[in-house]
């Protein structure tokens, strides 16, 4: 396998948020992106994602560990050399209603990367790559004077994703980019994602919660909890054999499109209350919640190990799961 275009190392984010009060929204992650790869990563609301995306990309300062691009440690870069590697590092926002300017036009909106690195001195030039872009993502020349409140949802990410684009990046963060559009228009998306990456060779950190959509478009997958990645593995190994409890749980609540099967499934009900970020005791964080939890899991937190070929785990029990070995030695409950 090549080098990994990026590489992530014990990152984490911590906030304060009050009198000796910390939460830990990111708290020692660990993965590996190589070129031409989507990686997945995904988890309920609230446990850390986007922040990550934003730590990775330098939005946020982070509070320790590394993101390496290329092999240089971005967060140890001088601003000039930052600059320089923000043209091969770009983000595709959550909101397409939010993250465009609503008082420039799409022409403006578009060239906003080419205009802050000096890319065009001559304006027709500069028009011409704009619509090239608008082009690209299923826009035309028509569109360039208008403004984003004259677009639909699936427009405006539309849009976001050209400015994405405008510098050639080589890794592209793609942040929840189909949530606030309707389930007709994120299909479109998501398939105007994969030919740009196939025709461009770009690289994706994708960042969801549609567990559907991130085994469509993703390689390698991530499952994120509470500030932790509590399993990785290949996209179809994971959806095939998951091993973390709360990996089994989220899985199970994925709808089939056929009622008898939907009926018959089993479904993994989660009880117990989510453990709070702030101030975390040193534990597993699902502990509360895991229907296999033993007494070693409210004192140590559990390594992330290889379990399988490309397929890694944080569980105290991996290896009984794996085995099917495992009984519920006490319920939390």
């Amino acid at each position: 396998m090549s080098k990994p275009l990026i590489s992530v190392k014990n990152l984490k984010k911590y906030f304060n948020v009050g009198w000796r009060k910390t939460l830990k929204a990111v708290d020692g992650i660990n993965f590996d992106i190589y070129p031409g790869e989507t990686f997945g990563l995904v988890g309920e609301s609230g446990c850390g994602k986007s922040t990550a995306g934003r730590t990775i990309i330098g939005l946020y300062e982070p509070t320790d560990g590394t993101t390496t691009f290329n092999g240089k440690n971005i967060y140890d870069l001088s601003r000039n050399e930052m600059q320089k590697i923000r043209k091969d590092i770009q983000m595709i926002f959550q909101d397409p209603y939010t993250s465009l300017n609503p008082r420039i036009p799409v022409q403006d909106i578009v060239a906003e990367p080419l205009d802050i690195h000096n890319i065009y001195s001559n304006p027709n030039q500069r028009r011409k790559r704009v619509i090239e872009l608008l082009n690209l993502v299923g826009l035309g020349e028509e569109h360039t004077n208008r403004f984003p409140h004259e677009f639909s949802g699936g427009q405006r990410q539309r849009i976001g994703i050209a400015r994405a684009l405008a510098l050639n990046p080589k890794f592209i963060i793609c942040d929840e980019p189909i949530s606030a559009l309707d389930v007709s228009i994120q299909a479109q998306v998501i398939n105007l994602l994969k030919n740009l990456q196939k025709g461009m060779g770009l690289t994706y950190l994708f960042i969801s919660h549609d567990l559907s959509m991130v085994r469509y478009i993703s390689e390698r997958i991530g499952v994120m909890y509470s500030g932790h990645i509590v399993e990785l593995a290949d996209s179809e190994d994971l959806y095939a054999d998951p091993i973390h409890p709360y990996t089994q749980a989220l899985l199970s609540a994925i709808p089939i499109p056929d009622p008898k099967k939907q009926r018959d499934r089993y479904r993994i009900i989660l009880k117990g209350d989510i453990l709070s970020p702030i101030n975390p005791k040193e534990s597993c964080r699902f502990e509360s919640r895991c229907p296999y939890v033993l007494d070693i899991c409210g004192r140590k937190e559990p390594g992330f190990k290889k379990v399988k070929n490309n397929h890694f785990v944080a569980c105290h029990r991996a290896n009984e799961i794996i085995d099917g070995t495992l009984n519920q030695s006490r319920n939390p409950y």
